[in-house]
């Protein structure tokens, strides 16, 4: 493994600690959460550990663990570093474009460098039936959000065709444009009915007035559905599996686990390349919550259907279940990331294929730095 996907690794598993302005929000929303992403606890720091590299990492910012982290971001000498232990080991930047201060920014946000992104709505029913995922918190705030369709398309509009939302003034000072790239769609779980319409409508005003590809985030629906989303011009598809063992689907996703067996997701995820093609369909898988051989375990499950398993560093969020939990272990994860390019190569996947979602943004997985 290379020194650079290591320092991902070791960042996602982490976090970075940061007194600077403007790097943590210091707290959620106290509204309803519309907004793709973990409700701010994330910055999407641009990383340059040599003078002619450079990588983007989703790390935690807004966490109850940080204070363990051997990560500091920090400004020394009119520029942003990453220090480890107090010692500057590389620069680093991170930005926001205009539109996160006006209201476009109320329902689409940038991940990564390029990906626009949104949550469709906040409401989940497992969540309501006091069953939903424990590390989960897409229903904080005071108010239930269901985006309208033609809004989200009109925001999306917007962006492109307005460049000064899409300037932005990074922490060093340097000026440039977001150029977008793609769509990342997701939502708290539905009755499968409502969540499909909701999707297939909102895509189908989104490519109306934009020609960027779409990825969304569902549970497994049926085949049917699936056709429907196709059809509407979504481009790439995610069945989050989350977790793999049967100990770890009881207690960390106890309403997916009941509505949803680990066959019922193969199921979908096999029936989704069917439908989305070759690298088009993938799988969240959670690293941290199990042991080490039953997520390798997922993967390989995932990819043996023909999907492209994605295994993620677990964080724990304040206000979750799993506040008090301990994020992952480096070593465990480099572990699995070893199996993941492995699993990769047998199965003949390419994540670098995926026209959009997380795949493609790449922020919170080492996907290009294992990779390339």
């Amino acid at each position: 493994m290379n020194r650079i996907a290591e320092l991902k690794i070791e960042l996602l598993c982490c976090g970075i600690r940061s007194n600077e302005k403007g790097v943590s929000p210091r707290f959620y929303p106290t509204r309803g959460k519309s907004r793709a992403g973990v409700a701010g606890s994330g910055r999407n720091f641009i990383v340059n550990p040599r003078q002619d590299d450079e990588f983007i990492v989703n790390a935690g910012v807004l966490q109850p663990f940080l204070e363990l982290s051997p990560f500091e971001f920090k400004k020394v000498d009119g520029r942003g570093w990453i220090l480890k232990n107090g010692e500057k080991i590389c620069r680093a930047t991170f930005f926001e474009p205009n539109w996160h201060s006006t209201n476009v920014g109320e329902i689409v946000r940038l991940h990564g460098k390029s990906s626009l992104a949104l949550a469709l709505t906040n409401i989940c029913v497992f969540k309501t039936q006091k069953i939903g995922c424990k590390f989960c918190i897409i229903d904080i705030g005071n108010e239930k959000v269901v985006q309208n369709p033609e809004e989200v398309a009109a925001k999306i509009k917007e962006i492109e065709y307005n460049s000064e939302l899409r300037k932005f003034v990074d922490f060093d000072g340097f000026e440039g444009t977001v150029e977008p790239e793609d769509i990342n769609i997701n939502s708290g779980t539905l009755e499968e009915t409502i969540l499909v319409k909701l999707y297939e409508k909102t895509a189908k005003c989104i490519k109306e007035v934009s020609e960027l590809p779409i990825g969304i985030e569902v549970t497994p629906i049926g085949r049917e559905e699936m056709l429907k989303l196709k059809n509407a011009g979504i481009d790439s598809i995610y069945i989050n599996m989350e977790v793999f063992s049967d100990y770890a689907r009881r207690n960390f996703i106890p309403g997916k686990n009941e509505a949803y067996s680990r066959d019922k997701y193969l199921e979908a995820l096999e029936n989704a390349i069917k439908i989305f093609g070759e690298n088009q369909v993938a799988s969240w898988i959670l690293i941290g919550l199990e042991p080490i051989e039953e997520t390798i375990e997922g993967c390989e499950a995932i990819a043996e259907v023909g999907a492209i398993p994605l295994p993620r560093a677990f964080r724990p969020l304040f206000g979750s279940e799993l506040e008090t939990h301990e994020p992952p272990n480096i070593e465990d994860a480099k572990m699995i990331y070893n199996e993941w390019t492995r699993i990769l190569k047998r199965y003949k996947l390419d994540p670098s294929e995926t026209t959009a979602g997380c795949a493609k943004c790449g922020s919170c997985f080492p996907i290009r730095e294992l990779l390339s």
